[in-house]
């Protein structure tokens, strides 16, 4: 039997964990029977529940079934792999294999995943895990609907036991047409711009303005995720493996293009192109959804993704006309680069 990856570590995984922007959101309501040194936190957009526990005692959270699936203590982090929860909540969805031989009433087994007291893991209790809207969403989708009243996550100390008690609601997004206009703008802006003389200037600010909005958004989205600040960094740094290729592109295309160098257009149009689908496309629905995992207001989120996409699609249509445009031979010669 082979052990799932450690859900309960306090790592996580332009999405936080998981999840994405969506019009759910996750309350906490109470912790009955407050434990000082017991801290219980919805993260990373309900994606996620979350244990400290410095109390100085053991505390066990219970998994589906009723059975032991956690141990959170002075100790660290013990996870019961014969709970079915260990498995199941390896994932956002849940969708994941449980062998044969798990049984939530068999004797616990304790493998140690962290040395921390903080758990961290996917409860399926507090989010929506249907295969598509409740049906009073489907209904009316434009207003507010309790779709769980009260989800119940019970930890238990000693011989008493804590309650977690929640609620799951739907949240109606705002509409995104001010942001679509506000991307097309700023798109037809750099294009304008950059069929005047100076297209080399304006593409190679086009293109610092372009990475700029790119690292803030991709920092948004790792910060919003829980951990450690280096974790978060990381996060938000090498989250993607799209946003560095497109950094160092965008990187060469100024330097090139201040020294007016043709091949600067070229890479503006790779780094344009990889932000617009990665920083902007691939995170649209940020632009109409209420609950976005971005650790500042969700208005900027949307200004970034709306900036990613229109200033991405500008700078790459301005390159591609300045390069079939502008003859080789009629080009300003070099700038040379100070020694």
């Amino acid at each position: 039997m082979s052990l799932v990856a450690f859900a309960a570590s306090p790592a996580s995984a332009h999405s936080v964990s998981g999840v994405g922007a969506s019009n759910f959101r996750t309350e906490l309501h109470t912790v009955n029977g407050q434990v000082r040194g017991l801290h219980v936190a919805v993260v990373e957009a309900g994606s996620r529940l979350e244990v400290v526990n410095r109390s100085g005692r053991e505390a066990v959270v219970l998994g589906y079934s009723g059975e032991p699936y956690l141990r959170v203590g002075p100790d660290g982090v013990f996870q019961n792999i014969m709970s079915p929860a260990a498995y199941m909540n390896a994932s956002r969805n849940g969708m994941a294999y449980v062998p044969d031989d798990v049984n939530a009433s068999a004797t616990p087994q304790w493998r140690k995943v962290s040395s921390e007291p903080v758990a961290r893991w996917h409860d399926h209790r507090i989010h929506w895990m249907g295969g598509q809207k409740p049906p009073a969403v489907l209904r009316d989708p434009g207003h507010r609907h309790v779709v769980i009243p009260n989800w119940v996550v019970p930890i238990r100390l000693g011989t008493s036991t804590v309650e977690v008690t929640g609620s799951l609601v739907w949240v109606p997004g705002p509409s995104a047409l001010v942001w679509v206009v506000l991307a097309l703008l700023l798109g037809a802006g750099v294009v304008v711009l950059g069929l005047r003389p100076e297209w080399f200037r304006v593409v190679a600010v086009a293109t610092v303005m372009l990475l700029t909005v790119d690292v803030f958004h991709s920092l948004g989205v790792g910060f919003a995720a829980s951990g450690s600040l280096g974790t978060r960094m990381g996060k938000g740094l090498f989250g993607n493996l799209l946003s560095l290729p497109a950094w160092v592109a965008g990187g060469l295309a100024v330097a090139w293009l201040v020294r007016r160098r043709p091949q600067g257009l070229v890479a503006a149009a790779i780094a344009a192109a990889l932000v617009t689908l990665v920083g902007g496309f691939a995170d649209l629905s940020a632009l109409s959804r209420s609950q976005v995992p971005f650790a500042l207001p969700t208005v900027l989120v949307r200004l970034t993704v709306a900036a990613s996409i229109g200033i991405g699609a500008g700078v790459f249509v301005a390159a591609f006309i300045a390069f079939f445009r502008t003859p080789i031979s009629t080009l300003p010669d070099p700038v040379p680069m100070p020694a």
